[in-house]
């Protein structure tokens, strides 16, 4: 029997954390891949409004995977599954592809369903990624261009 306490200890540092030191490899692994995607996102933005929004997914992460381990060491019925339709959805939505191995370890979606949503879902990411490189590229060039007319 595992430490219900220390389970749940190392899912708060880290989501996932908690599920891999009670050999829940597979949702271990996925909680840890989605917290690992939104810190990187909190880490490498410059803005407040990511901040803030990155923060409240990692929550929406954190709490779940922390109280799923408590119980699961505890000997208690899971309360949080993550395999909740609306949760896997939810974090497609606000993770993207880093939730993508939660749908794959989902039990209420389909094969073909888990391949159209991975598809889609990746198709997503990468159109976000070439806009916001266009509009970035877009405002620096922008702001080159006036800060060079206005004499800075």
């Amino acid at each position: 029997m595992k430490n219900p306490y220390l389970a749940f200890f190392y899912s708060i540092v880290l989501p996932g954390l908690g599920q891999i030191y009670l050999e829940d490899y597979a949702k271990g692994l996925t909680l840890f891949c989605m917290a690992v995607g939104i810190l990187l996102s909190i880490f490498l933005s410059h803005s407040w409004f990511v901040w803030v929004l990155m923060g409240a997914i990692y929550l929406a992460v954190v709490f779940p995977a922390a109280t799923d381990a408590f119980q699961t060491a505890s000997g208690k019925p899971r309360v949080f599954t993550g395999d909740s339709v609306w949760y896997v959805l939810l974090m497609l939505f606000m993770v993207g592809p880093f939730a993508v191995p939660l749908l794959w370890q989902s039990q209420k979606f389909s094969k073909k369903a888990k391949v159209v949503w991975t598809v889609l879902v990746i198709l997503v990411a990468l159109i976000a990624i070439v806009v916001t490189t266009f509009l970035a590229s877009s405002f620096d060039s922008f702001v080159r261009q006036n800060s060079l007319s206005a004499g800075f």
